[in-house]
């Protein structure tokens, strides 16, 4: 029996390490699809024309490795809130959303998944 009890914490202690860092319970995802300044402000920090706050220099710092493994560390809520901002960022920026692309993927190696990632 203890046995099993181990066996199931090695293992949930394995998935926990491969997904990233649970999303702060303060952010507002709301908050910042409204502020098209602050919205922006984001955008410039993973463009690297822009100073960065600490939720947002996480996410810089993973995004390739995101865009690279079609978001498989990705909590859930990761990936809803990513396809959200997406969506948000291509309808109101679609300039900024080009630039994105052009930073993250030059060769466009990761759009077929990524367009997959964003309709599912």
């Amino acid at each position: 029996m203890k046995l099993i009890v181990l066996v199931l914490c090695v293992t949930a202690l394995a998935y926990a390490e491969d997904k990233y860092e649970d999303i702060e319970d303060n952010f507002n995802l709301q908050e910042l699809l409204e502020n098209d300044r602050l919205l922006t402000g984001y955008i410039k920090c993973l463009l690297n024309k822009g100073p960065c706050t600490p939720e947002v220099k996480k996410i810089k710092e993973k995004l390739p490795e995101a865009l690279a493994t079609n978001c498989a560390k990705c909590t859930d809520k990761q990936k809803q809130m990513g396809k959200v901002l997406v969506k948000q960022v291509k309808k109101a920026h679609p300039e900024l959303w080009d630039e994105l692309k052009n930073l993250y993927d030059p060769q466009g190696k990761y759009q077929k998944e990524f367009q997959q990632f964003l309709s599912d």
